[in-house]
């Protein structure tokens, strides 16, 4: 019969089902209860169904390594608050005890809560349930064998197994209870993300709470079990429910080198100090350097935006203390140039954010004690590693076509091969102004003001060298710049030109000059000079429609002409290059009108860019082929250079007497979506040979699989000895391959294939770089294995050798729950192009 109990509404509103439902929330998010072993092999019990029983779409979204799939529960929803109850019989007493029996149902909203056997007590509002009780909502399945709701509004299951289907999670507990307001407490309970009746892992714990409202879980005496084997015991684990932040330890990380040792050690430890702060201190400890701290604070503030500090030291570096020793010991007693070891550190900070509408800001700060630091440590936290570490702060402004900045900006070079006369320069300060581009009846104008003063270092010690700036070499100074351009772009279906006119002036007032420069009657402490630059842009397109192999095909042929004039101006070797540099020559770089960047040197130009480009595009829009040819073609030689002199103007190399530049060539030929192969070349037509060439293979699919190989070879003309001397030649590949859905491979070389003669500095070996593994992984868990290899970059002079370090890197991933290792994946990320896209199975 059915029965419609309004009391139920009253006397407790949510009464037998609320909790339960605070309980399903809890368990959506914890990552950290446990499951049991195994639960029954019929299907649909808790809501597991083996692939037999399942739709055509379910199927295929189910890997191949599970054997099934959860199916969410779909409960048709009562409207309003009222609890439906189905029995085949029931009875009531006179003082409204009421008993019901066989097939009982009770229904609250989509939720539904079934037993062969209920009893409510309306007198102390309690009720019990028993007889195979079961719990069904589109969150959570529960079976036990008895359920009590007693007085004080707590709900108890006993003796039960959930599942939470929409999480892959299940688990078991002694008991379960909830008093209803967003906080349980299971005992003797087990939580996995692993198949029923696959307990490969799972998480004990003799006593686990979780509070949904503060979203911090707790469990006391927890272990992780393998095959139902203790491996791992903590007495108590802290951890977060859902989304929250929650103080607790990370992840561990292990690596280990090619002797089995523990090469890095790292736990690090999370604190949630307010919603928009938080920390992580990571002990990290380094194989014969000892022990380094490590911390990382991310802030979020409405006036300074994000933030985030990361800092590292190391107090005593055992090995490197050794290796001091060592040196020093080979000195006289009297030798003033001993080393000392010191402290160790790092120091990194990121900010940026918007102060209103239009105005921005970003800072950042890099700080390292020593150049080594980053190779011998190893950081984890997401620092700059660039040879010249930049600290800088910038305002700025945007606003339609108006730009505004001023910039402060400094650097440390971590290279001690780099001498102090070649590190850049610090920018203290620099303000910008730009206006572009403003159409006015088709004509865009752009303009730009700069204003920076320059300064660095005269003088500092370089690898406990002293190293002084004097002359030329010491000069610093104020730059302002003003560069303003008036073009007139027309377009149409079958082509373009542009022609544009510009003027670069310049003023310099040079700084710190000695008595050898205020002698020199070339140099000008303030100078002003400003040259026109004038040029004009075309470009035709052509195409046609063709058939090909049963596909439709169109081909273009885009020919483009590129002139360029601007004046020789004299003088300029006179003034330090404070931040300039050539440009890297590409086929792209053939249409910039200009072969340097930055400020302090105003090229003489007067050339012909000519290119042409073909490209053949399927139907489907895939750019099946595409080839680009080009050259420079020079009126005059090119006479400004690059760097500055108080001896003037260098004789000029041979290049810049050349008519013509070398020629850029660039193909790629795309076969299909998943594979590419590229070239790139730079040829001399003077010597007749390839200065640069590159040539490539890139392949990837949806299954996983991904391949990249790529040989890079740069070489230069001897005049002295009529040689071309190969000064790169790497062949550089990798790949993931997905053997099945189980199982993959993964490898990556970078091979140096240049031949050095007998004075010259090398690598013990011609492998730089290697990585080797492999990956498996089922429905519950990912096991990667890695070895890896590697030369560091610096050479010993002395030798010409340089150290290999080998290692062996493992990951277990507990899906759904955590992983333990090191971080393989991004190691693979950097080695293999591709791989960040590769298709993850987690829960």
């Amino acid at each position: 019969m059915t029965t419609l109990i309004k009391k139920f509404r009253s006397a407790r509103k949510f009464g037998l089902i609320t909790p339960v439902f605070t309980l399903s929330i809890s368990l959506v998010a914890s990552h950290t209860a446990q499951a049991q072993q195994a639960a029954s092999s019929q299907p649909g019990y808790l809501n597991w169904y083996p692939k037999s029983l399942l739709t055509e779409d379910e199927l295929a979204a189910t890997p191949e390594f599970c054997s099934g799939s959860y199916r969410l529960s779909e409960i048709p929803a009562l409207s309003d608050e009222r609890i439906e109850v189905e029995a085949d019989s029931s009875t009531r007493e006179k003082n409204g005890d009421t008993q019901f029996s066989g097939d009982v149902e009770f229904k609250q909203h989509n939720r539904i809560l079934t037993g062969q056997h209920a009893s409510w007590f309306p007198a102390t509002e309690s009720g019990f349930f028993s007889g195979d009780v079961k719990l069904r909502s589109p969150l959570l399945t529960l079976h036990g064998e008895k359920a009590e709701l007693a007085a004080d509004g707590v709900m108890t299951f006993s003796t039960t197994e959930y599942a939470v289907p929409q999480r892959h999670l299940r688990g078991s507990a002694e008991t379960l209870s909830s008093p209803g307001d967003g906080r349980f407490k299971l005992e003797n309970a087990t939580l996995t993300f692993c198949e029923p009746q696959s307990n490969d892992w799972d998480i004990a714990a003799s006593e686990l709470e979780i509070d949904q409202n503060s979203g911090v879980g707790t469990a006391w005496n927890a272990r992780l079990r393998v095959a139902d084997v203790p491996v791992m015991y903590l007495p108590y684990y802290r951890f977060p429910v859902g989304d929250q932040r929650t103080t607790g330890f990370l992840d561990p990380q292990i690596a280990v080198n090619g002797q089995l040792q523990a090469e890095d050690i790292q736990l690090p430890f999370y604190l949630n100090i307010a919603p928009n702060l938080d920390a992580t201190i990571t002990p990290h400890h380094i194989l014969d350097r000892g022990l380094a701290w490590e911390g990382q604070l991310r802030h979020k503030t409405r006036l300074f935006g994000d933030g985030e500090l990361n800092l590292g030291y190391l107090g005593e570096d055992d090995l490197q203390q050794q290796e001091y020793d060592d040196f020093n010991n080979e000195l006289p007693e009297d030798a003033t140039n001993q080393k000392e070891s010191d402290e160790r550190f790092l120091i990194n900070y990121t900010q940026a954010g918007r102060i209103s509408q239009h105005w921005q800001h970003r800072w950042q700060f890099n700080k390292v004690s020593d150049s080594d630091y980053f190779n011998d440590t190893n950081p984890t936290g997401p620092v700059n590693r660039a040879t010249h570490l930049p600290s800088s702060g910038e305002i700025f402004f945007d606003q339609g076509n108006w730009h505004f900045d001023v910039l402060a900006e400094s650097f440390q070079t971590i290279d001690d091969s780099i001498a102090l006369r070649d590190r850049p320069y610090r920018r203290l300060p620099e303000l910008d102004l730009s206006y572009q581009p403003t159409v006015l009846n088709d004509w865009q104008l752009e303009q730009q003001l700069q204003y920076t003063q320059f300064s660095r270092k005269d003088e500092e010690e370089i690898d406990f060298v002293d190293q002084e700036l004097s002359g030329f070499d010491a000069l610093n100074g104020r730059r302002l710049l003003s560069e303003t351009a008036l073009s007139y772009p027309m377009e149409w279906p079958f082509g373009f030109v542009t022609p544009k006119a510009e003027y670069r002036y310049r003023n310099y007032e040079l700084l710190d000059a000695d008595e050898t420069v205020e002698a020199n009657d070339n140099i000008e402490l303030n100078s002003a000079h400003g040259i026109g630059r004038y040029s004009l842009d075309a470009g035709l397109y052509f195409d046609r429609d063709f058939e090909w192999f049963n596909s439709d095909y169109q081909q273009t042929l885009e020919p483009r002409v590129f002139w360029v004039k601007s004046p020789y101006l004299a003088g300029q070797e006179f003034i330090p290059n404070f931040d300039t540099a050539e440009r890297t020559v590409t086929y792209a770089t053939l249409f910039t009108g200009d072969r340097f960047s930055g400020g302090d040197r105003l090229a003489d130009l007067d050339q012909v860019s000519v290119g042409l480009t073909s490209r053949f595009i399927r139907d489907d829009g895939l750019e099946q082929f595409r080839a680009s040819i080009g050259r420079i073609y020079y009126n005059e030689d090119r006479r400004v250079q690059l760097a500055g002199s108080a001896a003037g103007l260098a004789e000029l190399d041979q290049e810049s007497t050349q008519a013509t530049s070398s020629t850029l060539g660039e193909v790629e030929w795309n076969p299909s979506e998943q594979l590419s192969l590229y070239h790139t070349l730079e040829w001399d037509p003077y010597e007749d040979y390839a200065k640069q060439r590159r040539y490539g293979l890139r392949f990837e699919t949806q299954q996983n699989r991904m391949l990249n190989i790529a040989t890079n070879t740069v070489q230069e003309y001897n005049e002295t000895d009529d040689r071309f001397d190969i000064t790169t030649k790497q062949l550089d590949w990798g790949f993931f391959w997905a053997l099945n859905q189980s199982w993959g491979i993964v490898g990556r070389q970078l091979r140096d294939l240049r031949s050095y003669d007998s004075d010259e500095a090398r690598p013990v070996s011609n492998v730089l770089e290697s990585l080797a593994g492999f990956e498996y992984q089922n429905c519950c868990w990912r096991f990667q294995m890695l070895y890896r290899e590697s030369t560091s970059s610096d050479n010993d002079r002395e030798e010409f050798s340089t150290d290999k370090r080998y290692g062996f890197i493992l990951s277990i991933q507990l899906k759904g729950l955590t992983t333990l290792g090191g971080g393989s994946d991004a190691l693979i990320e950097d080695a293999v192009t591709g791989y960040s896209r590769r298709n993850y199975h987690d829960y």
